[in-house]
């Protein structure tokens, strides 16, 4: 009996996460550095021996410099055009990261990212 079934999306998700973490040239090592934690833990959750959970996922997004929300869009629209060849999933790792600068400038101080207040 598998845990979920969402079972292949959700190793979908690790190897786009883990592409990303490629790309940005950053090992296990020194992500699970940025997360205070060990390699073997970065390498179970990428390998899905370890399930995380939302806040483990945007905790990996920021240590990667990354947009939580972002990342997430990006992998939803790899995923629902089941576009799983490598280099559609390096094209939406790229189409991330410029997504990605742009959702940090625009959240750069003297931004509040709030709505604003109604009169």
């Amino acid at each position: 009996m598998t845990r979920t079934i969402h079972k292949d999306d959700y190793h979908l998700l690790l190897a786009f996460m883990q592409q990303v973490r490629e790309s940005l040239d950053i090992t296990q090592t020194e992500l699970a550095q940025r997360l205070r934690t060990t390699q073997s833990y970065v390498s179970k959750c990428e390998r899905g021996e370890r399930r995380i959970d939302i806040m483990e996922f945007v905790n990996y997004c920021e240590a990667l410099g990354v947009d939580a929300g972002v990342l997430m869009d990006a992998f939803l629209d790899h995923r629902d055009y089941r576009l799983v060849s490598e280099e559609s999933m390096a094209a939406a790792v790229a189409s991330l990261m410029r997504k990605s600068k742009r959702r940090q400038r625009m959240r750069a101080p003297g931004r509040s990212g709030k709505f604003p207040s109604s009169p």
